[in-house]
C-alpha cells in the first residue's frame, strides 16, 4: 500500500500539466476534432489519483465534504439520465407525448424510452465533466503552499492568454498563424468567445488581488519580498483595464462588484474604518464611483442586449422548453436539436443556435428539477463558504486565498446568466480547481481561527489572574 504523503506528491504537477493542457485546447464549445477526447483521457489519472488520496485521507471537514456531495450530484445528473424510464414517468412529459405522436405517425413505434431524449449526448457530457472533476478533488487535497502555487499558474495562465490575444489581433485575417481560421476571435486568445476573456480576466484579477494580501502577510513575517504585494496589485490593476478590451458588455458590469466583493472579503477594505481612515474612506468613494460606472454601463448594454441582439429572445425560448420538458429535461447536452425544435420563427436562423447564451435557462431545459436542485445546493454551498469567509477575524495567507478564490467562481456564475463560460473546457476545469482550492483554504484558515482563540484563552495575561486552562478544557469537552 503506497504512504499517503507519495500519493499526495504527484497531484500539483500532474494538475499543472491538466491546467495547461485545457488551456491549450479547451477554449471552444463545439469542437469536431478530437482534442476534447485527449483531455478527458489526461484528466482520468489525476482523477484516480485524487480520488485514492480523498479516500485514504477522508476530510474531516463539513466544506469538503459538502463540496465533494455537491460535485458528484452535479455528475449524477447526466448519468440518471443515461436510465430507461418507465412508460408513467415518460408519458409526464408533455413534450414527449408529441414526439411519440409524430414518431407514430412516422411509422416509429418500438423506441427506447431513456430519460435523455439524446443518449449519445448525455453521454459526452458526462464524460466532459472528468477534468473539472479531477481538478476539483486534486486541488481540494493539496497543502497550504501548494494551494498558493497553483493560484499563481492560473494568474500566468490568464497573462500568457492575454499575451496571445495581443498577438493573434495584430496579425492579418488571412495570416496562417491564426490560431480559429473560419472564426474571428478578436481578443479571445485561445478562448475562441470574447465574452470569455472578460470573464479569465475577472479571475486572474481577483486572484491577484487575493495573493497581494497573501504577501503582505508572509511579508510582514519576512517570508518574501516586500515588493512581491505589489507586483500583484499592478496585474490586478491592469487585468481590470484589459477586461473591456474584449468587448463583453456584461464584463465590465461583473468585474467592478467583484473588485468591490474581494476587497471587502479579504480585508483590504473595511466597513468600520470608513470615515476612520483617510485611506479607507478614498477607496470605498472610488469603489462606489466605479460601481456606479458599471451600473450604468450594465443598464445600457441590457437595453442594446434587448432590442438589437437575440440573446434576451433565446433566453425566453429556452425558459419555455424547458417548461414543456419538465420535469425530466431533455438531458444534458441535448440542447441544439430540441431547441431548434421548439425555437419561434424569430430565431429561425441560417446557423443553428449553439447555446441559450444563459446558462441557468440551458440547464433548466436540459436537466429539469434534478438539475436544478443539484443547482441550488451549489449555491447553498457557496453562500454556506462566503458566510464563514465573513466571520473570519484573521485575514491574509488562507482567508486571502479562500475569499478570492471564492469571488472568482461567483464571477464566473454570473457571467453565465448572459453567457456560457461554463460550457468551455477552460474556464470548467479552472473554476473547479479554484472551488476546491476555496474549499481547502477556507478549512485551513478555520483551524489557525481555532488554534489562535484557543492559545489567546491559555494565555494568563488575556484569560485573567484567576483562570484555570485544565478546569476550563474539561469543561469545554
Amino acid at each position: 500500500m503506497p504512504k499517503l504523503d507519495a500519493l499526495r506528491r504527484p497531484l500539483l504537477p500532474l494538475l499543472l500539466v491538466l491546467m495547461l493542457a485545457v488551456w491549450l485546447g479547451g477554449g471552444v464549445t463545439q469542437d469536431d476534432t478530437s482534442i476534447d477526447e485527449w483531455l478527458q483521457l489526461l484528466a482520468l489519472p489525476l482523477l484516480l489519483l485524487a480520488a485514492a488520496v480523498v479516500t485514504r485521507d477522508f476530510p474531516d471537514d463539513r466544506c469538503r465534504r459538502h463540496g465533494i456531495a455537491a460535485a458528484l450530484l452535479l455528475a449524477l445528473v447526466p448519468l440518471v439520465q443515461l436510465l430507461t424510464i418507465p412508460s408513467a414517468l415518460w408519458d409526464l412529459v408533455p413534450a414527449r407525448s408529441a414526439l411519440e405522436a409524430d414518431l407514430a405517425h412516422a411509422g416509429v413505434t418500438a423506441m427506447p424510452k431513456r430519460w435523455s431524449l439524446s443518449p449519445h449526448a448525455t453521454e459526452g457530457a458526462l464524460w466532459a465533466l472528468l477534468p473539472a472533476l479531477a481538478a476539483f478533488l486534486a486541488a481540494m487535497m493539496l497543502g497550504a503552499r501548494q494551494r498558493r502555487r497553483l493560484v499563481q499558474a492560473v494568474v500566468l495562465l490568464v497573462l500568457l492568454n492575454v499575451a496571445f490575444a495581443f498577438f493573434q489581433v495584430g496579425l492579418p485575417p488571412d495570416s496562417a498563424l491564426r490560431l480559429y481560421q473560419d472564426f474571428d476571435a478578436g481578443f479571445g486568445g485561445l478562448l475562441v468567445n470574447t465574452n470569455h476573456q472578460a470573464t479569465a480576466c475577472i479571475i486572474g484579477m481577483v486572484l491577484c488581488v487575493g495573493l497581494a494580501v497573501d504577501a503582505r502577510s508572509r511579508a510582514e513575517r519576512g517570508e518574501t519580498s516586500s515588493q512581491l504585494p505589489w507586483w500583484y496589485v499592478g496585474t490586478a490593476a491592469a487585468l481590470l483595464l484589459l477586461v473591456p478590451l474584449s468587448t463583453a458588455r456584461a464584463g465590465l458590469a461583473i468585474a467592478l462588484p467583484a473588485l468591490a466583493a474581494v476587497l471587502l472579503l479579504t480585508g483590504v477594505l473595511r466597513p468600520s474604518r470608513i470615515g476612520r481612515s483617510k485611506r479607507a474612506t478614498a477607496l470605498a468613494a472610488g469603489l462606489v464611483l466605479l460601481a456606479l460606472v458599471g451600473v450604468r454601463a450594465a443598464l445600457g448594454w441590457l437595453a442594446v442586449d434587448e432590442a438589437e441582439e437575440l440573446r434576451h429572445t433565446m433566453r425566453v425560448a429556452a425558459l419555455a422548453a424547458g417548461s414543456q420538458q419538465a420535469p425530466l429535461g431533455s438531458g444534458v447536452g441535448s440542447f441544439i436539436q430540441v431547441f431548434e425544435q421548439s425555437a419561434p420563427p424569430s430565431l429561425w436562423l441560417a446557423r443553428y443556435v449553439n447555446h441559450a447564451h444563459n446558462e441557468y435557462a440551458q440547464w433548466w431545459l436540459e436537466a429539469g428539477w434534478l438539475g436544478m436542485a443539484a443547482l441550488a445546493v451549489v449555491q447553498a454551498l457557496l453562500a454556506a463558504c462566503a458566510w464563514r469567509i465573513v466571520l473570519l477575524r484573521v485575514r491574509g495567507g488562507n482567508a486571502s486565498i479562500a475569499a478570492a478564490c471564492l469571488v472568482a467562481v461567483c464571477a464566473v456564475l454570473a457571467h453565465s446568466w448572459a453567457d456560457f463560460p461554463l460550457r468551455t473546457t477552460t474556464l470548467m476545469t479552472t473554476c473547479a480547481a479554484l472551488a476546491g482550492v476555496m474549499l481547502a483554504a477556507l478549512r485551513d484558515a478555520f483551524l489557525r481561527e481555532k488554534s489562535r482563540r484557543r492559545g489567546r484563552r491559555d494565555d494568563p495575561e488575556i484569560a485573567g489572574p484567576n483562570y484555570n486552562p485544565a478546569s476550563h478544557r474539561s469543561m469545554s469537552t
